[in-house]
């Protein structure tokens, strides 16, 4: 048996709703609110409506319903298709990990990339909004286990396994699968779904938020076939081929979430921009300087990080030229260009004319990063970025910031969601609507189905 296929599926039948602490249970309607609220701020976007035309040619019976609209599709592509509308903006929750992570952060999953699988599995079922709330918990502890323990990024992997195998564990709960069926559908969702790391790397294109999503709706067929039978190699992780040997990563697994010990979906980092979240330390000490400094008074910049959260020019270039939207909201150098020459970060932001803006690249030229290795010994608890400017009169000055609004140590509060909640639902719902819809999730628990929860999502 292979002890780590072992250990995820009893975590996984185990489990039971009432066992989840009342903490986990309101962190999963915070982070199902803030969800929701950046499925439908991306609901119109361009890449977002060819997934939606692709997905209108499949059903299923019964059908799942699409985030804001009342297209119903097979389980699989409402999964990812509610996945991606979720992702693709870059302002979905994320994790990294706490001040015991022994991977220190080598990556950030954006767990509620599975939501899309666990809303899928619950209409299946015809569930109820405890069974969404006890999925969220199981595919966040998952994808936070494997966060905590396992380094990948370094070694040419990408982490959307960790996705694939999250929602084949909460929807294969969720869909009534039995321990040794989940033990299959974990089996099933690892072999298959390794994924390279060049997703995110050099000249960033839509598979950077799509990839995620994709392995969730991989997760969701792996419990479809396990619990029709299907059964999936043995020795997935611990193998002679198998995760761990590929991977080169040993592990055991931390202790999971329990009645006495905190769920990781407790510690989810939300964001107060829609960037790459280790960025957003230096881009929220960019919008700070704003008001006191004008571009042209720098003459250098340089940008101090752990190394695992910035890269230099050397090893991707294409972060000093954006040519894409995808590029541009994960580069440090342009993205505290933005916030210096602008005072915000906004949609904006991430249109062509600015990110191609000649005035705004000069500013990016005069930009170094610079790793700093005593900065990687407190990441990720700890999110730290210090600048040395220098300016055009000589004089040289040092500013520092550490965990940026929304990380676990600086947290958003309630308030702070539906803030961000109204304002990302603003252009397509009213307010109204949108107070309604966060009524009915901060109430879940009492929900009979999702039928009202996609009813009031929906765009008018």
């Amino acid at each position: 048996m292979d002890k780590t296929v072992d250990a995820l599926a009893g975590f996984a039948a185990d489990l039971r709703y009432e066992t989840i602490r009342p903490a986990a249970i309101h962190a999963a309607k915070r982070s199902i609110a803030d969800s929701i609220g950046c499925a439908i701020g991306a609901h119109d976007e361009p890449t977002m409506e060819a997934l939606r035309k692709v997905a209108a040619t499949s059903t299923a019976n019964p059908p799942c319903t699409i985030i804001g609209c009342n297209t119903k599709t097979s389980p699989e592509w409402a999964t990812f298709v509610n996945g991606s509308m979720i992702r693709y903006t870059d302002f979905s929750d994320d994790y990294f990990g706490t001040e015991v992570t022994t991977a220190k952060g080598d990556v950030g999953p954006h767990p509620s990339d599975n939501l899309g699988g666990i809303f899928a599995a619950v209409e299946t079922k015809d569930g109820d909004g405890k069974a969404a709330i006890l999925g969220m918990v199981i595919a966040y502890e998952i994808c936070g286990v494997f966060t905590d323990e396992v380094i990948v990024r370094s070694k040419g992997w990408d982490y959307t396994v960790f996705h694939a195998i999250a929602t084949a564990l909460a929807a294969g709960k969720l869909l009534g699968l039995n321990k040794e069926q989940l033990a299959n559908a974990v089996r099933l969702s690892v072999v298959p779904n390794m994924a390279l790391y060049e997703t995110r790397v050099g000249e960033l294109s839509h598979w950077k938020a799509l990839a995620g999503p994709n392995s969730s709706r991989n997760g969701l067929f792996a419990a479809q076939l396990a619990g029709a039978g299907i059964t999936g190699p043995e020795l997935a992780f611990e193998g002679k081929r198998g995760f761990m040997r590929q991977t080169d990563a040993k592990f055991q697994l931390g202790p999971f979430g329990s009645a006495q010990h905190p769920f990781r979906i407790e510690s989810t980092y939300f964001k107060s921009m829609p960037i790459r979240y280790e960025l957003q330390t230096p881009v929220e000490l960019a919008l700070r300087l704003h008001k006191t400094l004008k571009p042209d008074e720098i003459k250098s910049l340089k940008v101090y990080m752990s190394p695992r959260s910035m890269a230099t020019r050397e090893e991707e270039p294409t972060h000093w030229n954006p040519m894409t939207r995808e590029t541009a909201d994960h580069s440090c150098p342009y993205l505290i260009g933005a916030a210096l020459s602008d005072g915000a970060i906004s949609h904006d932001t991430f249109d062509e004319k600015r990110f191609r803006d000649p005035a705004v690249l000069a500013l990016v030229d005069r930009i170094e990063m610079v790793p700093d290795p005593e900065l990687a010994k407190i990441h990720p608890w700890r999110m730290s970025a210090r600048f040395e400017i220098q300016l055009a009169s000589g004089e040289v000055k040092k500013f520092e910031n550490e965990n940026p609004k929304g990380h676990p140590q600086n947290p958003f509060t309630d308030a702070d969601i539906e803030e961000k909640f109204f304002a990302q639902t603003a252009h397509a719902i009213s307010k109204s609507k949108a107070r309604e819809l966060l009524d009915h999730i901060w109430s879940l628990e009492k929900a009979a189905n999702l039928k009202d929860l996609f009813r009031l999502a929906t765009i008018s």
